[in-house]
């Protein structure tokens, strides 16, 4: 078996075979218009990317970066090179996205952004390439501010819109896609020259929704029920799953006796276990984790998070954390498969490690997705997390506190 094919792209505007560009035509077939990207993958060497979060549920999750290596033996992507048929083309912003397909399927967006740096390297031996690298919708509004203004008390679904839509910002409100929100957010005066990732990060920390892009530039916002009712997407392991080259797992690196929880104008609201003695005897120290200013609009909001992420945190766990995928080694429907996950998706997991003892089998949720590509290897590296709504159901009580609805 071999890898996908992997096509690399950029935004030229260049009309490929068959396509014209608005005030041209063909001569003789079917007119079609054309993308504007230009395919560069015969000169691609090396491609890396990752998109998400390798972190626990209360982190934000980062802007996606991507390297693309490009042997440029004709000065064809040196942007002081007059006579390249991308001369005057190859500048910062430029588009550029990479897919792969599996024999038989349709190509898979992995990582769609705009180049941010551009290096070169000249050897004297005559070899030299140029280094793109990029980022996805997340970094381009890592670089935008807003002017002053009030944001409502509304949903994260209207607040993200809003967001986008301001004069100084001018996201396309094509490329969104954000779910309605589960929680009442509160109004908020917005300062002159704050980041806008940074507010909307915030946004959805206030009710531990996912924002990200996902793998066609689009911005994404999905509030933390994603996962209810939703079968696993992908099967890894176990007898009939896709099967995998690494599996790491983390026991307790999040874990906590105390949860402090403080939203904007509000008064800290804290959660901790009912008996410390007995938690210090089987944990150790006492630890805490603080949230602050978030946007949530009652301080019983900020309790009932609180509480969640108290069960969700007091008790150690043993938790696959990621697993890496070697996509050489599958079928064509199993390439297929891989290269189809996204963020927040949901995969099961299992695996007996050593081939010893009882089989450990989990569901978790996809919260990055990294690729590592050269012409003999595709390797995808998932970064997992537990669901959330799968620990705890309406009508239970949690640890150390009172029922709660919301989660």
């Amino acid at each position: 078996m071999s890898v996908p094919a992997v096509v690399v792209e950029a935004a030229f505007g260049l009309p490929n075979p068959g396509e014209f560009v608005v005030g041209s035509s063909l001569v003789g077939g079917t007119d079609v218009i054309g993308t504007g990207y230009n395919a560069v993958t015969s000169s691609a060497e090396l491609v890396s990317l990752q998109r998400g979060r390798w972190s626990q549920v209360t982190d934000t999750i980062d802007a996606g970066d991507m390297t693309v290596q490009l042997l440029n033996l004709d000065r064809a992507f040196d942007p002081t090179h007059a006579t390249s048929p991308y001369y005057g083309r190859v500048r910062p912003g430029l588009g550029i996205r990479v897919r792969a397909q599996a024999p038989g399927f349709s190509p898979r967006s992995l990582m769609t952004g705009r180049v941010d740096e551009l290096e070169f390297e000249y050897d004297v031996d005559g070899r030299s390439v140029a280094r793109l690298r990029a980022t996805d919708a997340l970094g381009e509004l890592g670089a935008a501010e807003f002017d002053a203004w009030t944001s409502a008390g509304t949903s994260a679904h209207a607040k993200l819109t809003d967001s986008c839509q301001r004069a100084e910002v001018d996201f396309p409100t094509g490329q969104t896609s954000f779910s309605p929100g589960v929680e009442l957010l509160q109004s908020d005066a917005v300062s002159w020259g704050s980041n806008v990732l940074n507010y909307l990060q915030l946004i959805a920390q206030s009710e531990l929704g996912y924002l990200f892009a996902d793998a066609d530039n689009v911005l994404t916002f999905r509030d933390r029920n994603v996962a209810a009712g939703v079968s696993p997407a992908v099967t890894f392991g176990g007898v009939s799953g896709i099967p995998f080259q690494t599996v790491s797992a983390k026991f307790a690196e999040f874990l906590f006796s105390r949860v402090g929880v403080d939203r904007e104008g509000g008064v800290n609201q804290t959660a901790e276990v009912a008996d410390l003695t007995s938690w210090r005897a089987a944990n150790g120290a006492p630890r805490s984790l603080s949230l602050t200013g978030l946007l949530l609009a009652s301080d019983a909001q900020a309790l009932d998070l609180a509480e969640f992420l108290l069960a969700l945190y007091s008790t150690p766990s043993y938790q696959l954390a990621e697993i890496g995928v070697e996509l050489a080694a599958l079928t064509d429907a199993q390439q297929d498969s891989v290269l189809s996950l996204d963020i927040t998706d949901l995969v099961s997991v299992e695996f007996t490690p050593n081939n010893t003892g009882a089989p450990i089998a989990q569901t978790l949720l996809v919260q990055g997705i990294a690729h590592d590509l050269s012409p003999a290897s595709h390797v995808v590296r998932f970064s997992l997390i537990a669901v959330p709504l799968n620990l705890f159901i309406v009508g239970t009580s949690l640890v150390g506190g009172s029922d709660v609805v919301a989660f």
